[in-house]
């Protein structure tokens, strides 16, 4: 859901972001520093701590390609696709060097606090019976909701539709095409980081 969103939201202004992977990577670390360096109460809380840092962390990974593409030309599907390995190495530096627990090999962090794991959604609606489906999917349906009334009902979608069909005539319209790709890409970066969102709080419980 949150990748094929993040290229469809980007694919409006006629941009191709090929860097899921690394902005999904980027934003596993933000999950993992919301829930191993702060002590949640709660399931609930720290799902929200967690929304907001793996979106900022992958924003934030696609910011340079964005800034690259609005500013210097720099085509955003090489730098995307480039900024996927960078993220593969950074990714293995932090954890490696930083996260993994004293005496340990495996390459992972320890594990999250058991009230920063989200819950299935059998436990919610018995109902569902076994399932793995946990609360983020809920979380996706949201996010899926929140696109097409963003994308199709707002004076920024239609911003976002015109310079991606035509970009010229938006611009003679008024439409500032550097602003519209930067923030179409932060947004895009913020919804594929959110991806970790499910396998780091709901099924591995680790980085």
């Amino acid at each position: 859901f949150f990748t094929g969103l993040a290229v469809s939201i980007a694919f409006q202004a006629s941009l191709f972001n090929i860097g899921g992977e690394g902005q999904a990577n980027l934003g596993g670390l933000g999950v993992a520093c919301a829930c191993l360096f702060i002590p949640w109460p709660h399931w609930s809380l720290a799902l929200l701590g967690s929304i907001i840092a793996s979106f900022a962390f992958g924003a934030a990974w696609a910011l340079i390609p964005a800034w690259l593409q609005a500013k210097r030309g720099s085509h955003v599907v090489v730098t995307t696709i480039m900024f996927n390995f960078i993220s593969a190495s950074l990714m293995n530096y932090v954890i490696v060097s930083h996260l993994i627990p004293d005496g340990e090999q495996s390459p992972a962090s320890r594990v999250f606090a058991e009230s920063a794991w989200l819950p299935k959604l059998n436990s919610i609606l018995p109902v569902l019976g076994e399932t793995p489906l946990n609360i983020s999917f809920v979380l996706a349906l949201v996010a899926l909701v929140i696109y097409g009334v963003a994308v199709w009902r707002t004076s920024w979608g239609y911003q976002l539709r015109a310079a991606g069909l035509n970009p010229h005539a938006a611009h003679y319209a008024g439409i500032s095409i550097s602003k519209t790709i930067i923030v179409t890409m932060l947004i895009s970066g913020g919804l594929a980081g959110l991806a970790a969102v499910n396998p780091c709080m709901g099924s591995t419980h680790y980085l």
